[in-house]
């Protein structure tokens, strides 16, 4: 008698603490987008490298920090392209704001003058061309010419129906 006793104690400790604890919420963060928008933006701006390294490293720090954040608070997050459900909450626009509010600042395009300013002062360097190899010299191939031989006016054009089909089914 004094088991059974003991053993619905324990038991319904064990209830009274599955039930009390909050359950974890689960989320979900597209962080491909998060980080695009950011690189996207970065590649606007007219920032030199060494500044937008820096700035990537907080951009990145932050929202690592974030993502801590959430998750000691009990969400367990996922990552947006893996959720096959509508159901689960979406907490992207919400990560966005509280890394740009943790200080991090978003990166303004730059204008026109500042493309110009940031870009080569003298005119855009050429690239030199290789004249293509005289053709007698070169050894037929059994793949047709090879690049270097090969000549805009002379490139075979590829037909789909050359392997078998527009498939390569071969007229199955």
């Amino acid at each position: 008698m004094g088991l059974a006793i003991i053993v619905m104690l324990i038991w319904g400790m064990w209830v009274t603490r599955a039930i009390m604890e909050p359950p974890q919420k689960i989320v979900k963060a597209n962080l491909s987008a998060i980080v695009g928008d950011y690189v996207q933006a970065q590649a606007r701006s007219a920032s030199p490298p060494q500044e937008v390294e820096a700035e990537m490293r907080r951009f990145m720090a932050s929202l690592d920090g974030e993502l801590q954040r959430r998750s000691a608070s009990g969400q367990v997050i996922l990552v947006g392209e893996a959720v096959l459900s509508k159901g689960v909450e979406d907490i992207t626009p919400h990560v966005m704001k509280a890394v740009y509010a943790s200080g991090v600042k978003r990166p303004k395009p730059a204008s026109a003058e500042e493309v110009m300013q940031s870009g080569a002062e003298g005119p855009i360097p050429q690239v030199p061309v290789r004249p293509a190899p005289p053709q007698a010299a070169a050894a037929p191939s059994a793949f047709g010419p090879m690049p270097e031989q090969a000549s805009a006016a002379a490139a075979p054009m590829v037909d789909p129906s050359s392997f078998g089909g527009p498939y390569g089914a071969g007229g199955q």
